[in-house]
């Protein structure tokens, strides 16, 4: 794992060695080399993700979106995949202005690849859905992860985890809204969905617990949320 400007001086360096043995002619410029170095600059968003390099994951995933775009062309799986990894990465910097644009243009792409009831599309509405929440615009969220749920839905059925997490992220959208009987209907049926394909210590599960309480908690059914909460507090030390 390399910084991105030490990264392209190796790149260029192997580059031009590869033109003096007569290996190939030497590219116009690192952004256009080809399918071999999107995917070395692909691999290492994650690599400095994982380390928490946020500002170098973002600097990769700009420019394998660039190598992305030159090599495949502003439709194909590689340029979807790459601006899913950037809005990601942004929202994560709190980019949430800035990346709104790359995650429709994401919901755009994936649409016409894969056709709209496609998990892919689901997926990337989840992400621009993710990115309006953090705008706090609830309302336009909520929209686009009722989307997303009614294509796992169809895809997977009702009783799935992608529809359970869909639920949940319904759910939430309303709990932020203050629509909180609507917001503990759903939450329940996330719950009930995945107490039954999931482990019972599996992190998502005391996610919907800990928001279900909030919803109960807001309707005044206080007792009942502490039943949740201490379901959710469980886990968590358990996990520790």
């Amino acid at each position: 794992m390399f910084p991105l400007m030490r990264f392209k001086q190796m790149a260029a360096r192997a580059l031009s060695l590869c033109a003096l043995l007569g290996l190939g002619a030497l590219s116009p410029g690192f952004a256009h080399a080809g399918p071999a170095e999107w995917k070395q600059l692909y691999d290492q968003i994650d690599l400095h993700l994982q380390a928490g390099s946020l500002e170098q994951s973002e600097l990769f995933a700009r420019e394998a979106l660039k190598e992305a775009e030159a090599t495949y062309g502003p439709n194909h799986r590689a340029t979807a995949s790459t601006l899913g990894k950037l809005v990601f990465v942004m929202r994560l910097r709190g980019k949430s202005a800035e990346a709104l644009p790359l995650a429709r243009r994401a919901v755009a792409v994936n649409t016409k690849l894969a056709g709209p009831d496609h998990p892919a599309t689901a997926i990337a509405l989840q992400s621009e859905a993710e990115i309006l929440f953090a705008l706090k615009r609830f309302g336009e969220a909520e929209k686009l992860h009722r989307r997303a749920l009614a294509i796992f839905q169809k895809q997977y059925g009702e009783k799935s985890f992608q529809a359970a997490t869909s639920l949940h992220n319904v759910g939430t959208m309303l709990l932020a809204q203050g629509q909180y009987p609507e917001a503990e209907k759903l939450l329940r049926r996330a719950l009930a969905v995945k107490e039954e394909v999931l482990k019972p210590d599996h992190a998502s599960i005391a996610h919907t617990l800990n928001n279900l309480a909030l919803a109960l908690e807001a309707q005044g059914k206080g007792a009942e949320a502490v039943k949740y909460r201490e379901r959710a507090a469980a886990f968590h030390r358990k996990t520790r």
